[in-house]
């Protein structure tokens, strides 16, 4: 075999890699450029038909643009709030602590404080186990509730948890205490 030179068996392989990863690069941005506003959409979408799922009564919302709550220990957040420009009630977006890391929740409140619904729409819990808290049996029993006396569920006479999936259960119903606090803070003001 003849002798190559240095570059020939060093320099141009780098040249040749380097030139692959910019093409691929150049590729990825051009594919996020044109994913990017139909993923966003889609994520408008899914969250203002969750929206009109939980609070049926609602003909169109609004952003709130007040105070949001969080609880002392920072284990429970609210993010958004969304008023129906009816009066009906608002949709409060709610993160907690859950088993498997952050919890996302959304929950419909009524004009007189009462839950009218809950949907879980982004999680980490173990699927079969953690999930079981997320099952509509489970949340339909806040459905009407406008008070709940504790922060943990175990303690709370007004709502069952699920066992085996206790500590989603507890973040599901920390999230929706969190809410109801929300709608307290907010002082009627739909």
């Amino acid at each position: 075999m003849a002798n190559k030179s240095t570059f020939q068996r060093y320099g141009a392989p780098i040249v040749v890699l380097v030139g692959i990863c910019l093409v691929i690069s150049a590729a990825l941005a051009l594919t996020y450029s044109v994913a990017a506003p139909r993923i966003e959409a889609r994520a408008i979408a899914d969250a203002t038909a969750a929206r009109q799922e939980l609070l049926p009564a609602a003909d169109s919302f609004s952003d709130y643009e007040g105070e949001l709550w969080a609880s002392e220990d920072g284990k429970v957040t609210v993010t958004e709030v969304s008023k129906a420009d009816n009066k009906s009630g608002i949709v409060v977006t709610v993160v907690t602590s859950s088993f498997g890391g952050k919890l996302t929740e959304m929950v419909g409140i009524d004009a007189d404080g009462a839950i009218t619904g809950i949907k879980v729409t982004d999680h980490a819990d173990t699927p079969g186990v953690g999930t079981k808290a997320q099952a509509p049996g489970h949340l339909e029993q806040y459905v009407g509730v406008s008070e709940l006396t504790n922060t943990n569920i175990k303690k709370d006479p007004a709502i069952d948890h699920v066992s085996g999936a206790s500590v989603s259960s507890g973040a599901i119903h920390y999230g929706v205490y969190g809410a109801l606090e929300q709608f307290k803070l907010m002082g009627g003001e739909l």
